[in-house]
Formats: C-alpha cells, structure tokens, sequence
C-alpha cells in the first residue's frame, strides 16, 4: 500500500466544528468522487492535548492530517493526474479555498514501521 499524508489547516474564521462538518459533508465526498482509484481516504481532525508533561499551543500549525492510499506508487500519480486535470483542479480549488489555508497544503510520503506489541 503506498500511503500519503496531507496536513492542512482550516481557513481563518472557521470553527473547528464548522471546518469538520464542511469537510465531511462536501469536500470528502467531492475528492471521493473526483479520485476514483483510492483505496482509504481517512481524516485525523487535530485537538491541542497539555498535561504537566507536554505544553498544549492554544493553536495548531495543522488542524487535520488527511491520510489518502493507493495500491502503488503509480495509482497515486494517476490520483494526481486527476487531479491536476484543468476542470477537476478548478472545482477542487474553489473548493479549498472556502475551507483551507491553501499556503499551508502540505503532502507527504509515508513509510511505516510498526512494532510488534504481541511479544512484549
């Protein structure tokens, strides 16, 4: 599985509720429907957490971690290929620009390692 992380943070003047509820409702059934060769598309909406060891900022550099895979690296490039066709940017654009700062889209590759709880 080829696996993309993309952080991004909300537009000024939106609440956090207001932000999760426009990306639920419209923008991620708007990507689903523009990126057809997706095999998980998953949104991590992100909280500040403080206790007496971790300071928690008041606000976050990124307010969701949007998790989109692929079978491979080539379906990923296609899902980009969609995206960057004229017609389909300019939807998908308008779109952020009512719910993200776009200055602030960053995507990146992920290569995962996980430990093996089991034995411990």
């Amino acid at each position: 599985m080829f696996k993309v992380i993309v952080m991004i943070k909300r537009k000024q003047g939106l609440s956090m509720e207001e932000f999760i509820r426009y990306y639920e409702n419209h923008h991620a059934p708007l990507g689903l429907s523009k990126v057809p060769n997706l095999k998980r598309y998953v949104r991590h909406f992100l909280r500040p957490f403080g206790n007496a060891i971790y300071a928690a900022d008041a606000e976050t550099p990124y307010d969701v971690l949007t998790e989109i895979c692929f079978d491979d690296e080539a379906d990923f490039q296609r899902g980009m290929d969609y995206l960057s066709d004229p017609e389909t940017a300019a939807i998908i654009g308008a779109d952020e620009e009512r719910l993200f700062e776009r200055a602030s889209i960053r995507f990146m590759l992920v290569e995962s390692h996980e430990s093996d709880l089991a034995g411990r």
